[in-house]
């Protein structure tokens, strides 16, 4: 009969650092200066993407050893854009992202194995700017602050016992962004973006992080 020991550890979060504070600086100068534009026009936007993740993690070429960094991601942002003139517009946006989990295995010759799985998530808050290059063709681009949050869980297994821990870390990070698109309405378009996110944690007095690139194909609707 196998027996088993299960616990559970919450890691706490750390005050938003001068990453929160540069990126809300940014929010505010792109609206301030988009308001204060002599052609200020503008909209409300929604848009929801999906895709790929890929988690940047290091391999290990020891036997027994797999990892699954890619996974699907998704994230729905909200915001307001500016027409400052000439095919340009600037705006704000918040939103969420889930960016997945990445999963590694390590499986030993004496039967036993460790599982260990992170899964990345957490808050947007920052600035975009879009620019029609060709009628209804246009590129983006966007950067800022990432309240990220990193569900972590480990698993060992050997004849007769299993050992399981999970837990939680928060901490503020960044996101950027490139991406292509084409408007199929005044109020409707679709893109291919590329996104950095990168996930920053504290765990007592260390700092860890790791960037998740992302590939989705996003919808937007302007009102």
């Amino acid at each position: 009969m196998i027996s088993g020991h299960q616990s559970t550890k919450k890691i706490g979060s750390f005050p938003i650092n001068k990453i929160l504070t540069a990126a809300l600086g940014a929010a505010l100068v792109v609206a301030s200066a988009a308001a204060a534009a002599a052609e200020t026009q503008g909209a409300f936007f929604i848009n929801a993407a999906v895709g790929q993740a890929q988690y940047h993690v290091g391999r290990s070429a020891g036997q027994g050893y797999s990892v699954d960094d890619k996974d699907t991601a998704g994230a729905l942002r909200f915001g307001y854009a500016w027409n400052v003139g000439n095919g340009f517009n600037l705006g704000v946006e918040g939103g969420y992202a889930d960016l997945g989990k990445v999963v590694a295995r390590y499986s030993y010759s004496d039967g036993s194995t460790i599982r260990t799985g992170v899964h990345a998530k957490g808050w947007l808050l920052g600035g975009n700017a879009k620019y029609n290059f060709a009628g209804p063709w246009y590129a983006t681009a966007r950067a800022g602050w990432f309240r990220s949050e990193a569900d972590a869980s480990y698993r060992y297994s050997e004849p007769g016992y299993t050992e399981y821990a999970s837990g939680s870390a928060h901490g503020d990070g960044w996101y950027g962004g490139v991406g292509v698109g084409y408007d199929f309405a005044p109020n409707f378009s679709l893109g291919l973006n590329y996104d950095n996110y990168h996930a920053k944690a504290r765990y007592n007095q260390a700092s860890i992080g790791g960037n998740v690139g992302t590939y989705m194909l996003t919808a937007e609707y302007r009102f």
